[in-house]
Formats: C-alpha cells, sequence, structure tokens
C-alpha cells in the first residue's frame, strides 16, 4: 500500500510539472505578441534615413524597430497617397521600455538614450474612417 501511494503522489507530482510547463503565463503572451507585431528591424548607416514602405491593414497596428548607436537628434515622417487619412504615429516605446505619444504624423525630438526603439503605427481610436492602403515612412537621424 505504501509503494501505491508513493507511486501516486510522484504521478501527480508530475503531472503538475508537466501541467505548469504547458501553461504560458500572460507574459509570455506579451512577448509573443511583440514579437510577432514587430515588422522591421533596422540598425540605421550613419547620415542615411531609413525609409519603409508600408501596408496598413484595417484594424492592425504595425511595429517598426530601429536602433541609435548615439544620442541623435531624430525626425520621424509618415505618409500616404493622398496625404490624408486615420493614420498617426501612435507610440513610441524607448529603449528603457517608456513610452510616449500619441503624435500625428511627424516627429522631432532628441534622443538621448541609446537603444532600440519601437514606433507604433495605426488609426486614432477617437476619428472615424480608419486608414488602410500603403504608408511610408521615414526616420531621419542627424
Amino acid at each position: 500500500m505504501k509503494i501505491l501511494t508513493k507511486n501516486c503522489v510522484h504521478l501527480l507530482g508530475v503531472s503538475l510539472l508537466i501541467a505548469a510547463g504547458c501553461h504560458s503565463s500572460q507574459s509570455d503572451k506579451n512577448v509573443e505578441t511583440v514579437v510577432k507585431d514587430v515588422m522591421e528591424y533596422e540598425v540605421p548607416a550613419k547620415n542615411k534615413p531609413l525609409e519603409f514602405q508600408r501596408n496598413k491593414v484595417l484594424g492592425e497596428k504595425d511595429t517598426i524597430s530601429f536602433e541609435i548607436q548615439e544620442p541623435s537628434f531624430v525626425k520621424m515622417t509618415l505618409s500616404t497617397p493622398s496625404d490624408s487619412g486615420n493614420i498617426r504615429i501612435n507610440q513610441l516605446r524607448m529603449p528603457d521600455g517608456e513610452m510616449d505619444g500619441p503624435f500625428g504624423k511627424t516627429y522631432e525630438a532628441r534622443f538621448d538614450q541609446v537603444g532600440t526603439y519601437q514606433v507604433i503605427i495605426a488609426e486614432s481610436m477617437m476619428a472615424e474612417n480608419p486608414y488602410t492602403g500603403d504608408y511610408r515612412f521615414r526616420i531621419e537621424m542627424e
């Protein structure tokens, strides 16, 4: 009887470990979502702008990542073929994890943190007619 009880306890412990290993935590899901959303990643060449040509899908956010290797003045410009539409630079995530935004279709600032920045492009939830279609995103650094 003791052997049977000992084996049942052991089997229960192994089952719990397997269940815990298969269950993903909320932080795992957030990492997967961020990785899935990251569409572009660039390390800019000295004094050369980064240019992205994308297609905005209704209801989806686009995330563009780039790296700054030394403090720089950065100018970001978002443009559409008709130069209209409900699309903007929604958020900026700094290397330290701090977020800022929303912004319009342009943003300029001095970026003092070195590391990877993420720009989230999406529509304004407060405005009508979400944008779908082609857009260009340009990042200039000085």
